[in-house]
C-alpha cells in the first residue's frame, strides 16, 4: 500500500492514447498520490472490454470479485461484475441493478483477500443522475472530530465483522494508525448477523450519520462517467456510493467493475 499522507483526494487524467500499457503507466503513476482518479480517453478505444482487460492486467493482479446476487452474493470467480439497470429486477433486490441511490460504503468489507483498488468503466450513461459519490477518509475524520467525536471514538476502537455468503472479515470501521494513515471498512447491509447488539447499533448509527450529514453534502465528490470513461479508487481510503438516476429500460445505465492489488 502507498502512504496516504499528502495524497490528493481526487484527480482527473486525460488519456491521449488508446494503448492499454501506455495508459496503465500513466494511471499507476497518478494513483501513487491520488485516492480517486477519473480517466477520460481522448482517443477511440474500440472494444472496451478488450482495452480494459489489458489495462487491468498491466495495473496489477486482479481480484476476481464477480458475485451471483441470486445466491446471496456467492463469488463466481469472474473478473468483471456488472452494475446495470435491469427493469425486470425489483429495486430492493440488488443495488447494482436498481436506479436507487446507494449509501456510502467500501466494496471489499467482507472479503478475506480484498482488492486495493477498484475500477469502474462505463458502457452506457444514465439519461440523468447516477453519479458515483466519494468521501475521503481524512475529510470524514476531520468532520467527525468536530461534529461526532463520541461516535468517532467508538468507530476507531471497536472491530466489527462483515459477512457475505462464505466470506467474512473483521476490522475497525475507521482505523487511525500511529503514522496517521486512515483506512475504512464499512458496508451497513453486510454486518455479520452474529455480531453483538452493541456493534449492530454502532453500524446503524454510522449509517444514519452518513446518510443525514455526509452523503448529500458538499464534502462528497460526484463523478459522472460517459461511455468509455472510468474511475479508479483506493477502496480502504474512501467511502463511495451513488446518486439515484432516471432509467426507462434495461441497460439505460451500464457499468462494469473489477478490482486489483497494488504492486507499484
Amino acid at each position: 500500500m502507498v502512504k496516504t499522507k499528502d495524497m490528493n483526494f481526487y484527480n482527473n487524467l486525460n488519456l491521449r492514447t488508446n494503448d492499454p500499457v501506455e495508459s496503465g503507466e500513466m494511471i499507476k503513476e497518478t494513483l501513487k498520490n491520488t485516492k480517486v482518479l477519473k480517466v477520460t480517453p481522448e482517443w477511440y478505444l474500440g472494444d472496451l472490454r478488450l482495452f480494459y482487460d489489458k489495462l487491468v492486467d498491466y495495473l496489477g493482479p486482479v481480484v476476481n470479485g464477480g458475485e451471483d446476487f441470486t445466491k446471496g452474493g456467492v463469488l463466481t470467480g469472474e473478473r468483471w461484475l456488472e452494475i446495470r439497470y435491469d427493469d425486470d429486477i425489483p429495486d430492493l433486490a440488488a443495488y447494482r441493478h436498481s436506479k436507487n441511490a446507494q449509501p456510502l460504503h467500501t466494496d471489499e468489507s467482507y472479503l478475506t483477500n480484498p482488492a486495493d483498488i477498484m475500477l469502474f468503466y462505463c458502457v452506457n450513461k444514465a439519461p440523468a443522475g447516477g453519479a458515483t459519490t466519494f468521501i475521503d477518509g481524512q475529510i470524514l475524520v476531520d468532520y467527525m472530530k468536530k461534529n461526532a467525536p463520541i461516535m468517532l471514538d467508538d468507530l476507531t476502537s471497536k472491530s466489527i465483522c462483515y459477512r457475505k455468503a462464505d466470506e467474512a472479515r473483521t476490522e475497525k470501521i475507521i482505523d487511525i494508525q500511529d503514522n496517521g494513515k486512515i483506512t475504512l471498512n464499512f458496508n451497513y447491509y453486510c454486518i455479520d448477523p452474529n455480531e453483538t447488539e452493541e456493534n449492530k447499533k454502532l453500524n446503524k448509527e454510522f449509517f444514519t450519520f452518513l446518510q443525514e450529514y455526509i452523503a448529500h453534502s458538499h464534502l462528497v465528490e460526484r463523478v459522472y462517467l460517459n461511455p468509455g470513461e472510468s474511475v479508479l479508487w483506493w477502496d480502504q481510503y474512501v467511502l463511495h456510493g451513488r446518486t439515484s438516476y432516471d432509467a426507462k429500460k434495461t441497460n439505460d445505465r451500464y457499468i462494469w467493475k473489477t478490482g486489483f492489488k497494488w504492486v507499484g
